[in-house]
């Protein structure tokens, strides 16, 4: 006699149909792998407008922490473009003196064009001095990057800006 509750029964036999995805299933796969590559690959392989913001991005970025070390570490400190690199400086004992663990280069296809401080032209080779304040004169490095055009401007309440000119 075999027992009705369904406990200790051996499994049902195979009916012998297999399991297979079917043509609609694979297709939809297939399409989401495919949006999802398409969206990786825009952030993966920017374009050159892209990579140009970058590299004028990471001026900024090298301006702002300048202007930075200045407001929190309570000496003038500056910066300079020259010889295809960025390089920090701090003044201390009456004289400026580079920081070697902010010196880099900018890169082959970035040059800096001009400077401008309150509207004035400077020389490439001045240095872009930071008080410790907080106030600053309004200023502008204009960047050409891989055929573009960018800016980088400050203002007198220390704003750092980066513009597509």
């Amino acid at each position: 006699m075999q027992p009705t509750s369904g406990i200790g029964t051996s499994p049902r036999p195979s009916t012998g149909r297999q399991h297979a995805f079917t043509l609609i299933e694979v297709l939809v796969v297939v399409a989401i792998a495919g949006i999802l590559i398409s969206v990786a690959a825009v952030n993966l392989f920017p374009d050159q407008t892209q990579m140009a913001r970058r590299e004028a991005g990471n001026v900024a970025l090298a301006i702002e922490h300048a202007r930075d070390a200045a407001w929190f570490g309570g000496r003038p400190t500056a910066i300079t473009f020259t010889d295809g690199r960025v390089r920090e400086w701090r003044y201390a004992a009456n004289q400026w003196q580079p920081d070697a663990s902010r010196d880099a280069s900018l890169g082959p296809d970035l040059r800096v064009t001009a400077m401008y401080v309150d509207g004035t032209p400077i020389q490439l080779e001045d240095r872009l001095v930071f008080m410790p304040d907080g106030f600053g004169i309004p200023f502008r490095v204009a960047l050409a990057v891989r055929g573009f055009n960018w800016g980088v401007e400050g203002d007198v309440a220390g704003a750092v800006t980066l513009v597509e000119r």
